[in-house]
């Protein structure tokens, strides 16, 4: 699980802060409000947007994906979680293939940190794809390149060629971005216990087929992973603005406002942002014939 950067926030401070944005007054709304839940809906487009505009350090994961299981007759594939985003792609990134120490009382992997394999991330090209160089220097043509390699096809990794029988006794590890977990918007049709009314599991339905009880998950905390989720609220105010002719004139401070927090947020997350050092060689001496 990715660290806390933020003590986070509720759900319903986090619409009353919207809307205290936009209109510049405070408004009580209940979770079973379409108002509330509009706002909610909006926070959830922001992150998903957030989550994809960088590799974020605060979202970065060491993710064990799981042994080979010493098999060498076919190609091993496998399935990222669904709380993955995606693998990081920061310079150097690459999966890793460890040999294993032990396992804890928690059946974890213990890893040998001392030795492993790296398996760069390749194009899904690379998944039927021979490799051949030319050493022309040491007078040999087509020498086959044997590099194992990993293809991601959707939320599925795959190595590009069978594993050695070494290789089949390690146990893959990959560093993921994950997903930001997204705000709640409780509705009719939830089936979390009911909130305010202990005596039943379900959410209750009035006599008039209202809602009248939202679900426990109103009370979580969110952006726990975001290190600042001033962020979330302003960006989501700039948007949800869009919808409010009244807030309409509100609408371009409040995405500078978000704009300026996010170049912070970048700024502060130094390996996502910084330039990458750039390896360089002197060449030596080509054999020309």
């Amino acid at each position: 699980m990715t660290s806390k950067m933020s003590a986070g926030i509720s759900p319903y401070d986090f619409v009353q802060q919207v809307y205290y944005l936009q209109e510049k007054t405070l408004l009580d709304f209940w979770p079973n409000d379409d108002k509330y839940r509009e706002v909610l809906t909006e926070a959830n487009l922001v992150l998903q947007e957030l989550e994809s505009q960088e590799d974020w350090t605060w979202l970065r994961e060491k993710l064990v994906l799981g042994s080979c299981d010493g098999i060498t007759k076919e190609i091993v594939s496998f399935t990222l979680p669904q709380d993955v985003h995606k693998l990081s792609t920061l310079y150097h990134d690459a999966l890793r293939l460890y040999f294993v120490r032990g396992m804890d009382d928690e059946d974890n992997y213990i890893l040998d940190e001392r030795h492993f394999i790296p398996v760069p991330i390749a194009s899904a090209g690379d998944q039927r794809f021979n490799r051949e160089y030319q050493v022309q220097s040491l007078g040999i043509n087509h020498v086959h390149d044997y590099q194992l390699r990993a293809v991601v096809q959707g939320d599925t990794v795959m190595f590009n060629r069978l594993l050695t029988p070494m290789e089949a006794r390690m146990v893959l590890v990959a560093d993921v971005q994950k997903h930001i977990k997204p705000f709640h918007v409780c509705n009719m049709h939830c089936t979390a216990e009911a909130h305010g009314s202990p005596e039943t599991t379900d959410v209750e339905y009035g006599p008039d087929g209202s809602w009248p009880h939202p679900c426990t998950l109103i009370d979580d905390v969110y952006l726990e992973e975001v290190p600042n989720p001033n962020y979330v609220v302003t960006a989501t105010a700039a948007r949800h603005a869009e919808g409010s002719p009244p807030a309409l004139a509100r609408v371009a401070t409040l995405q500078d406002s978000a704009q300026r927090i996010l170049s912070q947020m970048r700024q502060d997350d130094c390996a996502a942002t910084d330039s990458d050092w750039i390896e360089w060689d002197v060449p030596g001496y080509i054999e020309v014939i």
